[in-house]
């Protein structure tokens, strides 16, 4: 059997979305257009991952 309580397990997706587009930012010459485009492509990432293991949205924690 495999639980876990996601709201105290695991960071903001949103939060370490922003996270991983700065640094991905700051490798590159920062440019406000790829920091915007890479936020959204880690978001939709995320998304799908939760879709395909089922994960309820009220079990996601709340930023």
């Amino acid at each position: 059997m495999h639980s876990k309580d996601t709201s105290t397990n695991h960071s903001s997706f949103y939060e370490l979305a922003l996270y991983l587009a700065i640094a991905k930012a700051q490798q590159d010459e920062f440019r406000w257009e790829a920091f915007i485009d890479d936020v959204s492509q880690i978001c939709d990432r995320f998304a799908s991952h939760i879709a395909s293991q089922g994960i309820s949205a009220s079990k996601l924690p709340r930023g």
